[in-house]
């Protein structure tokens, strides 16, 4: 990769009117490791980006993601479309980038390339991780309770923490769950904490198999008086078939309930 000096200095991100909302603060991502998940994501799932560069608002380019490196910090953009945004990149232009991928919303600005580099014959751009981003997530999707006798036990190893948490899911969703652990979580979670495995066995009974997959911590709730912590957590893009294993189990757990309410 060849050496690009920025030309500018970095002001506030021009957003959209989306991310202007009041609510933004509590959109705001600082945690590495969590932004590492994000922009981890759209790589996964190759969301389109829309690129916009200051001073030329009027147009929006796009691109995708390649890699991400945590360890590094940076990130790998493919080539920018039109070949007008790619010149606007290797002159130093500050952009911002925007995507939407299966009900999230991503924003972060301030982008400036450090080095440029071919993949297949088409330019490649090396961009320094964000230092926060917006990340928005719509309306979960309808999240099933599960009764005692169908409720299984979790577990999951983050690696920045020294030992795995276990719990038990007592509801669950396409794209999340919430767990209680019958104990207080020390250290506490902290927001969009990533759990880089998170595993469960499905009932025997009904299903020969298990989920594995990462997912990021959301909105925990500390019983101290009971002496339990409970904590929704999203999926991080499961791979087809853990993905369908979840949907599976949902549409089960969903079936039990019409059963039982009839009964």
């Amino acid at each position: 990769m060849t050496g690009i000096v920025p030309s500018g200095v970095a002001d506030e991100p021009k957003t959209s009117e989306k991310v202007k909302k009041d609510d933004d603060r509590k959109h705001v991502v600082t945690r590495q490791a969590s932004i590492f998940a994000v922009l981890r994501a759209l790589q996964k799932s190759r969301a389109p980006l829309s690129i916009t560069f200051r001073n030329h608002s009027d147009q929006v380019f796009t691109s995708i993601v390649l890699k991400v490196d945590l360890d590094e910090g940076y990130f790998i953009l493919d080539e920018i479309a039109p070949p007008s945004g790619h010149q606007h990149a290797i002159s130093g232009g500050i952009f911002s980038i925007q995507a939407n991928d299966k009900g999230i919303q991503v924003f972060f600005g301030n982008n400036t390339i450090t080095g440029t580099g071919s993949n297949g014959g088409a330019a490649i751009y090396k961009i320094p991780l964000p230092k926060q981003l917006i990340y928005k997530q719509r309306r979960d999707a309808y999240r099933a309770h599960i009764a005692i006798a169908d409720q299984v036990e979790v577990k999951l190893i983050s690696y920045e923490r020294q030992k795995p948490l276990v719990g038990r899911i007592i509801d669950i969703s396409s794209t999340g769950c919430k767990v209680e652990f019958p104990y207080i979580i020390d250290p506490a979670f902290t927001d969009f904490e990533v759990f880089d495995e998170v595993s469960f066995d499905l009932p025997e009974s009904e299903f020969d198999t298990s989920v594995l997959c990462a997912a990021e911590a959301r909105r925990a709730t500390y019983l101290e008086d009971r002496h339990m912590t409970q904590c929704g957590f999203r999926f991080l893009s499961p791979d087809g078939y853990n993905q369908r294993q979840i949907d599976r189990f949902v549409a089960y757990i969903q079936r039990e309930a019409r059963r039982r309410g009839l009964d």
